[in-house]
């Protein structure tokens, strides 16, 4: 049976959650803010700062929004590609790219959240 979009979202998120849960705190916080800060400043902002934290915890977020993005939208994984392909795309596809982002976000922030409580 296939998976709807949602099943589909929620298992990338719960899978890096799991993947990024020895940063905990760090990474929680990131992720309950990283909504807003997508939605305040723009998904290429948002990647950016996350990216150039340099901390773990922050980058490891960065690449798990890539990381939904490729799998609905075959965008490049690596931060420099997935920046070219945002650019090139009109402002629909742009706008879709940050829904989408924010969808994945909704599940990873709880699924974060959870796993660190757990602990």
């Amino acid at each position: 049976m296939a998976q709807t979009v949602e099943q589909r979202r929620a298992q990338i998120a719960w899978e890096r959650a799991k993947a990024n849960s020895r940063f905990e705190k760090e990474y929680v916080s990131l992720a309950k803010g990283a909504p807003a800060l997508v939605m305040g400043n723009g998904l290429m902002p948002a990647l950016a700062y996350w990216q150039s934290r340099g901390k773990g915890h922050a980058t490891a977020l960065c690449q798990d929004v890539l990381v939904a993005l490729h799998d609905r939208m075959k965008c490049p994984q690596d931060f420099e590609g997935a920046m070219r392909f945002l650019q090139d795309r009109d402002s629909r596809a742009y706008m879709q790219a940050t829904e989408e982002a924010l969808e994945f976000l909704k599940w990873l922030r709880q699924f974060a959240d959870s796993l660190a409580r757990k602990n």
